[in-house]
């Protein structure tokens, strides 16, 4: 049965069975998927449709995650992922286009510049990483690790980056951004190796303020684990940390600061992880600056998306340069 609105989901939300009407309603949506909240009586739910892929196993290794942690002591909610009539948790549209069905998280997003809410999230993160680590997920990954970026996107080598930025008319006026991140390209080279030494283990992927959720003051649950793969453990904090940098450097060092004494008072590193975290950002940067060339030459995206991309990577992997002394010593005092 439906409700009032929501009549282009009905080919997903029929799927299910229902004991009271359910009513589709536009509230919140992410960058790369389209969300609805579904109210059905007394119950909510929100309806998440993959719009950048349509491939099932990436959508079952996200669910194989979540189900490994549900009924777990994480002190976090995390989403319940809802079997339809066939008893799956992935729903297939006619048009090809895949969708699950989640229980829905009481709470609001996080304000990313609260300093209650940006050690919340680094606290959650701390024990999301710990309780990964601890459980038993039946799955293999899909998602290359970060560091692997030049495998992940060997079709961006350098002399293509500025093919594309020639074709684009970029070249005169993001030039010299780009000629950063191809030189800083080949210097990731030799980090990704050590990267590839530091140990491993299941994260999340996309830690960030708009994939969680707050009640008041605390973090009270994490979303989307669409990313989730087996990559360096510290690469679940440096996701997050790269979000930080910004023209004020003493507030971005502040929260920087906050974020890692929640992180580590849920789970410590080793010294060479800390030592290696300002890399591990700057590879985080780069995976997200080759991917959106990849979209643009692919025709996914329009040219303000990579513009926007080359501006802020660039902006973020030479402010982690420019500050590296000083965020050393953070992450040394909070992490190890």
């Amino acid at each position: 049965m439906n409700g009032s609105t929501g009549g282009e989901f009905a080919a997903f939300l029929n799927a299910y069975d229902w004991t009271s009407p359910w009513r589709a309603e536009r509230e919140e949506s992410g960058m790369n998927n389209t969300t609805r909240m579904i109210y059905a009586g007394d119950e909510r739910y929100v309806l998440r449709v993959y719009d950048n892929h349509r491939d099932e196993a990436i959508v079952h290794v996200e669910h194989a995650v979540l189900l490994a942690l549900s009924g777990k002591e994480l002190g976090l909610k995390v989403p319940g992922p809802v079997r339809n009539r066939e008893g799956s948790t992935v729903t297939k549209g006619p048009e090809g286009k895949l969708a699950a069905l989640y229980h829905y998280i009481e709470g609001h997003r996080p304000s990313p510049v609260h300093p209650a809410h940006i050690r919340g999230l680094g606290e959650a993160a701390g024990k999301l990483s710990s309780r990964l680590a601890a459980v038993q997920i039946d799955a293999r990954p899909l998602y290359d690790a970060y560091y692997r970026f030049e495998d992940t996107h060997q079709a961006m080598a350098g002399s293509r980056l500025v093919e594309l930025a020639g074709e684009q008319g970029l070249l005169e006026e993001e030039g010299a951004r780009l000629e950063t991140m191809i030189r800083l390209r080949d210097d990731l080279i030799e980090a990704a190796g050590r990267a590839a030494r530091l140990p491993h283990q299941w994260i999340h992927g996309d830690i960030v303020f708009t994939n969680s959720v707050a009640l008041g003051d605390r973090i009270v649950g994490l979303l989307d684990f669409e990313f989730a793969t087996i990559d360096v453990r510290a690469m679940e904090l440096a996701v997050v940390l790269a979000e930080f940098p910004g023209p004020d450097t003493e507030l971005a060092l502040y929260r920087t600061r906050l974020f890692c004494e929640g992180f580590g008072s849920a789970i410590r590193l080793n010294a060479e992880e800390a030592d290696m975290l300002p890399e591990l950002m700057q590879l985080r940067m780069m995976d997200v600056f080759l991917h959106f060339a990849g979209r643009l030459a692919d025709g996914a995206d329009d040219l303000e998306v990579w513009r926007g991309q080359i501006r802020r990577t660039s902006f973020v992997c030479e402010w982690i340069n420019r500050n590296r002394g000083e965020l050393d010593r953070i992450l040394r005092e909070t992490l190890t």
